[in-house]
């Protein structure tokens, strides 16, 4: 049989088989504080101004932000909670192990990891406590820089504090950094 869409294949990210996060305060030791729990990464919006072109549009000033934000979901109130609750600058590690099917049907794993530098927008969160379930707390981050890697690859480095704005090796302040 002919393969009619040679070179049109993209692996397929089947799951997450698990996770950890790391807390190192800046300078400190670097210190696991969560395994197997959720995490919700920053969205990076670009700024934008308004234009008109046959109306409203919208236009995203490059390098330029909203707020970024992220959000560790924590079972149980404990020592690793305390730590990522430090009230300072953290460096945030997540590790995940992607399942990924090939073209062939292959099965592998890849190993993915996240980078975040910010702070904790709450000293303390609220949390219930209900007997039969498990306490899940919701920990708020400001993000200032934000780097991804794929199985040895970086996708994107952001860092606000710093004006960097690389995507796919691309650094899109460069011109901009030039100029200044």
């Amino acid at each position: 049989m002919t393969d009619t869409n040679s070179g049109l294949w993209l692996d397929q990210n089947l799951t997450v088989n698990a996770n950890t996060v790391y807390v190192n305060p800046v300078g400190g030791e670097q210190e696991l504080v969560g395994k197997d729990v959720e995490i919700t990464m920053p969205e990076i919006r670009n700024l934008t101004v308004d234009a008109t072109a046959m109306g409203n549009l919208s236009v995203p000033v490059i390098s330029q932000f909203e707020n970024m934000e992220a959000t560790i979901h924590h079972i149980g109130v404990d020592l690793g909670l305390a730590k990522m609750l430090a009230q300072e600058t953290l460096e945030l590690e997540v590790r995940w192990v992607e399942q990924i099917m090939k073209e062939d049907g292959s099965q592998t794993r890849i190993g993915c990891k996240v980078f975040l530098v910010g702070f904790p927008q709450v000293a303390v969160p609220e949390y219930t406590v209900k007997p039969g379930e498990p306490v899940d707390i919701e920990v708020p981050y400001t993000i200032t820089g934000y780097k991804c890697v794929k199985d040895g690859k970086t996708l994107w480095d952001i860092n606000r504090l710093v004006q960097k704005c690389i995507i796919l090796e691309k650094d899109y302040f460069a011109e901009i950094s030039s100029m200044l």
